[in-house]
């Protein structure tokens, strides 16, 4: 791979200063040389980090690709580099594990909710029935857009930039629409429920 801003020669270690600038210029060839050489690396230390946890290190792999994107800045050497790339993996690491738990707490117990015993009788089981048959209803009053971002999340159990990348939105963006939607479905559930 070359930078077709300069005379056709290869990136290489030798000079990470113009392999950074080229990518904080947005170089697509300066990324691809840079996942073709170290992509297997990055993976090994997201592996790490995940503590052997496969889907979260892709997570974080994925979110240190994404950071790289954005906020890669000039460095002077190849050990500054892998610094700044160790770093951030170990920032989206520590991002993901705090956003992760909010929801995966959330998640366990609608798990538990929905998991309760078919053979249970009387008012609960009849309340359940009908706290499923609103979640149901509210469910279908959603655009598909709005639907594909709640299945994604919480029954496929997709990452924010999983689902951001998915639809060129910010993991923050994403954040913000889910706890619009979880608004919106609460009212929806309650408004059916009371009658």
């Amino acid at each position: 791979m070359t930078d077709a801003a300069s005379n056709g020669e290869p990136f290489s270690f030798s000079n990470v200063p113009r392999l950074t600038a080229a990518m904080t210029r947005g170089d697509e060839a300066a990324f691809a040389w840079l996942h073709e050489q170290w992509s297997r690396r990055i993976n090994r230390y997201c592996f790490a980090l995940a503590a052997g946890d496969d889907t979260f290190a892709g997570e974080i792999a994925q979110a240190v690709w994404l950071r790289l994107v954005k906020h890669i800045r000039a460095l002077t050497d190849e050990d500054a580099l892998w610094n700044w790339i160790a770093r951030a993996a170990r920032h989206a690491a520590a991002d993901l594990r705090r956003t992760g738990r909010r929801y995966l707490r959330a998640l366990n117990r609608f798990a538990l909710w929905v998991a309760r015993p078919a053979w249970k009788s009387g008012r609960d089981a009849e309340g359940d029935c009908g706290l499923l048959a609103a979640l149901d209803a509210a469910l279908d009053q959603l655009t598909d857009d709005e639907r594909v971002l709640i299945e994604g999340r919480y029954f496929r159990g997709e990452s924010l930039e999983v689902i951001g990348a998915r639809h060129a939105l910010s993991a923050r963006a994403v954040e913000g629409r889910l706890a619009r939607l979880r608004q919106r479905l609460r009212e929806l559930i309650a408004e059916r429920l009371r009658h």
